[in-house]
């Protein structure tokens, strides 16, 4: 009789889980675990939206394991500690886990492992955050892409030649160990601890799956017409739930491939969506590749640009008071609900970085406190493009001029009327530039003159590049905004 140990971490789901159905291969017997490690909860606020939501996923993921007489262990502790006890008091041999996609996950993985084996166990990892792995799309010479159209090209060839659709059935050990309960559990957070922190998507495998495939049968054949129109509820909002495993990589590009044959009507809409999950296939495998983006830039020699902003500009901006109302209503909308829409997500990142001066960095952390779907490599990714910084960047002289961008894609102004009500009654023709109305709202002069602020960007990409011998990026593209 073998018995087994799987840890959950970010794969909070029962269905299509790799390493749980390695485990139920090689044991009869087994128990679930979570370990509450106090250095991961350290890093964040109590009441910080995507704890709050992997809380809610957990709980949820306890009812399901319920369901089948599996007890769930919520321990706390650090899981080097932790595991070699369990091992201890169940007699498991065989602990798995999902591999970590983050390098302070790989370095306390190595820990880990090395706690189960000296305690006389063996240990099943493997990757299941993302569909590849990032050794598995190279280049030719073998080397990462650091562009992502090329990258794409790959990774669509490496599916067609053996997709990996996700597992029609879930597969968990025979039984679970006998004797555990929840007698030793610790107890979960139960939400804000102020009472007034944003009301956040349910967790869970079941609301994953039911949003997935609400999304394909009713919004998806349209994503790619309003992806971009924040006033819409045009995206997945899958977000979280990749996150925070409850949902797999792999399901949403089977489902989704399964919507587009039954159905080639959905292609455009559909094809479009799956190439945003290769997008965050292609962070990941930067931040694997090139561990250094989570404290520095990308590019080396924008490690040496003179983040000029000032604090008062930055709290301005983490509060929605720019003065620009395209940008107010993306951060107000961050605030309520610990979301923001992807297109206004760029605008206010490059809002912060080229307008107000202020290291992306910065924003980046904030977003981390912020977002329920907080992901390091996609959070990292998404800045460091938006700052010119990281690889396969928006070019440093593209600077997203915010009242464009709020005419663009916001053009009747529902979006900020939404989330900026000062300037519900203003005409559509000023919403997106109040300043210029016959009568001037109750609301915050801009900060800073988005004309005067450009030119001060592009003359610091231009010291540092000059500095670092960079071609001109406007010479080999032939163009300016």
């Amino acid at each position: 009789m073998t018995r087994g140990i799987h840890w959950f971490r970010n794969d909070l789901r029962l269905r299509d889980n790799l390493a749980l159905s390695e485990l139920a291969e090689r044991t009869d017997e087994w128990a679930a675990l979570f370990v509450v490690d106090p250095e991961i909860i350290r890093r964040a606020d109590g009441d910080a939206p995507r704890l709050r939501f992997l809380f809610d996923s957990l709980r949820r993921l306890e009812r399901d394991l319920g369901d089948r007489g599996i007890v769930l262990q919520i321990r706390r502790g650090r899981p080097e500690s932790v595991l070699p006890l369990l091992m201890a008091k169940t007699g498991a041999r065989v602990v798995s886990w999902n591999a970590a996609p983050t390098p302070m996950g790989r370095r306390r993985d190595e820990r880990v492992s090395r706690g189960v084996e000296n305690a006389g166990g063996r240990v099943i990892e493997v990757f299941d955050h993302t569909v590849f792995g990032s050794e598995e799309i190279t280049t030719k010479s073998g080397g990462p892409y650091r562009i992502y159209s090329a990258y794409r090209n790959e990774w669509w060839r490496q599916w067609e030649r053996g997709p990996r659709r996700s597992a029609p059935r879930s597969k968990l050990p025979r039984s679970s160990i006998p004797g555990l309960d929840a007698s030793e559990n610790v107890e979960l957070p139960s939400g804000p601890q102020s009472g007034a922190g944003p009301r956040l998507p349910t967790g869970g495998e079941r609301a994953a799956n039911h949003r997935l495939k609400t999304f394909l049968s009713n919004k998806a054949h349209r994503y790619h017409l309003d992806r971009d129109t924040p006033a819409l509820d045009g995206t997945s909002k899958l977000s979280p739930h990749l996150r925070f495993g409850t949902l797999s990589a792999r399901r949403c590009f089977t489902l989704g491939l399964d919507a587009i044959e039954s159905d080639p009507s959905r292609r455009a809409g559909v094809e479009k969506w799956l190439d945003e999950l290769v997008w965050r296939e292609f962070y990941h495998a930067v931040m694997a590749n090139s561990p250094h983006v989570l404290s520095r830039s990308y590019r080396p020699e924008y490690d040496q640009l003179d983040w000029s902003g000032s604090d008062a500009n930055f709290e301005a901006w983490c509060e929605g008071r720019t003065g620009y109302p395209f940008v107010d209503a993306g951060m107000r909308q961050l605030r309520k609900t610990g979301w923001m829409h992807n297109r206004v997500r760029m605008v206010v990142a490059s809002f912060l970085t080229k307008d107000l001066l202020v290291d992306w960095r910065r924003g980046e952390r904030f977003f981390a406190e912020s977002l329920v779907d907080w992901d390091p490599a996609s959070n990292n990714g998404g800045w460091q493009w938006s700052a010119s910084t990281g690889t396969d960047a928006q070019p440093y002289f593209r600077i997203f001029n915010p009242v464009a961008q709020g005419q663009k894609w916001d053009p009747d102004g529902r979006y900020v009327r939404r989330w900026v009500p000062e300037l519900s009654l203003v005409e559509t023709r000023w919403i997106h530039e109040p300043w210029k109305a016959p009568r001037v709202p109750r609301y915050i002069a801009p900060i800073v003159d988005h004309a005067i602020q450009r030119e001060r960007a592009l003359e610091e990409f231009r010291r540092v590049r000059a500095l670092a011998r960079v071609p001109d990026e406007r010479a080999i593209m032939g163009g300016g905004e």
